[in-house]
This record gives C-alpha cells, sequence and structure tokens, in this order.
C-alpha cells in the first residue's frame, strides 16, 4: 500500500487537528509541533559552476527569492519516539559543537601557556573536526526529515512520504469530511 500523499497547505489548519498519529511510526500523538517548510523551485537560467559572476549568482539569488513558498505547518503530531529521536540527535549536535569549540580553544590556551607542543595539535584538530561534523546530527534532528514532509516544488502542498498507514488513513478520511468548495 503507497502510503505517501500530498496534502493541500488550504487544509492543513482543518486536518493536522483531527489527526493523533505520528506520521513516521503511526503511534499516538505525544506533542505537536510547528514548523515551516520551504518548497525547492526550479531555477531557470546557466548552472552556478559554469557561470560564477557576480551578476549571474544575484539573478539566480532573486529568482529563487521570487519563486520559494515558505508553508507554515502548525500542530503536526510526534509520538514519543520522534521526540526522544529529536532531542538525541539535537543534543549530539550540540555535544560536537561546543565540545569542538571548547576543545579547540583549550588547546590554543594549552599551546600558549605550555609553549609548542605536538600533543596539544590532537585536541587541536579534533575540536576542528568536530565542530565541523555538527550540523550532520542537527539535519538528522530536523522536522523535514523526522516528519517525512516537504513541499511541493510550487509550495501548494505538504508532500508526505512513506508515512505510516494509520496516520495516512486518517489524513485521508479527515480530507475527504472536509466541504469542497466550487471551482
Amino acid at each position: 500500500m503507497d502510503t505517501s500523499f500530498a496534502l493541500p497547505v488550504s487544509a492543513l489548519d482543518a486536518v493536522l487537528p483531527q489527526v493523533d498519529r505520528c506520521a513516521r511510526h503511526g503511534l499516538p500523538s505525544a506533542r505537536r509541533v510547528d514548523f515551516a517548510l520551504q518548497s525547492r523551485p526550479k531555477l531557470t537560467g546557466s548552472n552556478p559552476a559554469l557561470g560564477g559572476n557576480v551578476l549571474a549568482t544575484a539573478g539566480r539569488v532573486a529568482e529563487h527569492a521570487e519563486k520559494v513558498r515558505v508553508t507554515r505547518i502548525a500542530g503536526w503530531p510526534l509520538c514519543d519516539r520522534c521526540v526522544r529521536t529529536r532531542r538525541w540527535w539535537l543534543l549530539i549536535a550540540s555535544v560536537c559543537f561546543w565540545g569542538g569549540l571548547a576543545l579547540l580553544i583549550g588547546a590554543i590556551v594549552a599551546r600558549i601557556v605550555a609553549g609548542q607542543s605536538a600533543v596539544l595539535g590532537i585536541p587541536m584538530i579534533g575540536g576542528i573536526v568536530l565542530a565541523i561534523a555538527a550540523p550532520a546530527p542537527f539535519v538528522l534532528a530536523s522536522l523535514p526529515r523526522i516528519t517525512r514532509a516537504r513541499t511541493s516544488d510550487d509550495g501548494g502542498a505538504v508532500l508526505v512520504r512513506d508515512a505510516h498507514p494509520e496516520f495516512a488513513t486518517q489524513v485521508r478520511s479527515t480530507v475527504d469530511r472536509l466541504p469542497q468548495h466550487p471551482g
């Protein structure tokens, strides 16, 4: 059974309050979260790798700003597992960033105080690597990844990929009960 579907942005406020299951696991909702999804519009024009001048880049940025749509989602249900997963990855991201920064600064201070030492290069490099690696767990904790939701290219619908069948059934039945507007 295909459980991927598109939910019209206009129906979000009517549908989500009636859904009490997590999109990922199908478990009862433990918490509701608000977040925003940004569309990924297709841009025309040349490949940015081929034309790296300032005017071409400014044109692509302006085109992107004109076409991008932000969809605000209020009250998306998350189960206990999703909440724990998100907290765990955010904790790891914090430890990587702040721990890496502390290692780097500590190694620099120790090098200033103790003088030249090859051993201090290890925590310095380790700190740099940890700080650079911090975005990876942060991305794993992102709500679009956890909810498996993204917007369509035009921003008119929220696309949910591989939703749990219980979540999909609740959403579809709620959408079917919504009053249909002619036109």
